[in-house]
């Protein structure tokens, strides 16, 4: 078996594994959050959005500690956002826009917001140049600062809801199984990741195609399938709020990875942008930034145009995968 069919066959075999895991991860963080009394708050906005994000995290820690290619980390991170709202898009057309964005709450647009800003941070940083701060960068402490101080912002609007509502979740059961069925699925996920990793890593190598689009394309499309499945399952619940939760709270996860990747990159992540990352965060703040037009239109009389941008999402996805491989070539 050459280089290529060995690399093709352990990056497919990776995938399934973290896919699974990943769906595993989602199916128990949510069981946590029922269990433990925290609420759908936290479903959509923080457990399953951090828990099916793992497979990014595990990736890009691998990418840049293990493989060497700060290149395949960045264009996961940005290609897994764009492919996120992709997603969503997807689910809009087939749910209904005014069903999966309308009677969302002052939390969501807080989250969506935290997410269009922490990109917007990313990339600004990258083009201006970020610098070393000890053991991470000037970069990843802004990002982790405004990736907290974000998520603390969507609990404080979430808890203002319930309480207007007079509505506090209570516990219903031990979440001791929930738990220990979450730490075995994130061990697959770890241990998958490092081998997505170094095959994607070889895949680029023996196609000459660029790492950057390989991570914006192939290694970001395995890592955001755990997303996508919990997304159309919570629609098919009509759960529109933890669909939505967990698309943003994901893309807001997958730029605060940064952060945590930088801690295991020599020099600051973010000083390995290409045209082709640039590109792609660009592509991933525009789609992020439709879809809150789009949440928008639903909730005020004043943008009921800004809901035709529904159809435009995979349109624009399709069109900004063609300018990343073209920049990456």
């Amino acid at each position: 078996m050459d280089k290529l069919s060995a690399a093709l066959t352990i990056f497919v075999i990776s995938g399934v594994f973290i896919i699974f895991a990943g769906m595993a991860l989602a199916k128990y963080g949510d069981e946590i959050a029922e269990k433990t009394g925290w609420g759908t708050l936290w479903v959509g906005t923080i457990l399953v959005s951090v828990s099916t994000s793992l497979p990014e995290l595990t990736v890009n820690i691998s990418a840049v500690w293990i493989e060497k290619s700060p290149g395949l980390a960045l264009g996961n991170v940005f290609g897994a956002n764009m492919i996120n709202i992709f997603v969503i898009g997807i689910a809009a057309l087939i749910f209904g826009t005014r069903n999966l964005f309308g009677n969302q709450g002052r939390e969501t647009q807080v989250l969506v917001q935290s997410g269009i800003f922490l990109v917007a941070i990313a990339a600004v940083l990258a083009a201006t140049g970020d610098f070393k701060l000890g053991p991470t960068s000037l970069g990843g402490l802004l990002i982790g600062a405004a990736y907290i101080i974000g998520m603390r912002a969507v609990f404080n609007a979430g808890r203002v809801a319930l309480v207007a509502a007079e509505f506090e979740p209570a516990p219903k059961g031990s979440p001791r199984k929930a738990f220990i069925g979450f730490a075995i699925a994130s061990i697959v996920v770890i241990i998958a990741g490092r081998f997505l990793a170094s095959s994607a890593d070889d895949i680029a190598e023996v196609t000459g195609i660029g790492a950057s689009f390989i991570g914006v394309l192939l290694v970001s499309i395995v890592t955001t399938l755990p997303e996508g499945s919990v997304t159309m399952a919570a629609c098919f619940r009509k759960s529109y709020g933890i669909a939505i939760g967990n698309v943003y709270g994901s893309c807001a996860f997958n730029v605060f990875v940064v952060t945590i990747a930088d801690l295991f990159h020599d020099g600051p992540l973010l000083r390995a942008m290409e045209q082709a990352h640039f590109v792609a965060a660009a592509a991933a703040f525009l789609l992020m930034t439709m879809g809150f037009l789009v949440i928008r239109s639903c909730q005020t009389p004043a943008m009921p145009l800004a809901r035709v941008l529904t159809p435009a999402i995979p349109v624009v996805y399709v069109v900004a995968l063609y300018f990343v491989y073209m920049t990456a070539k």
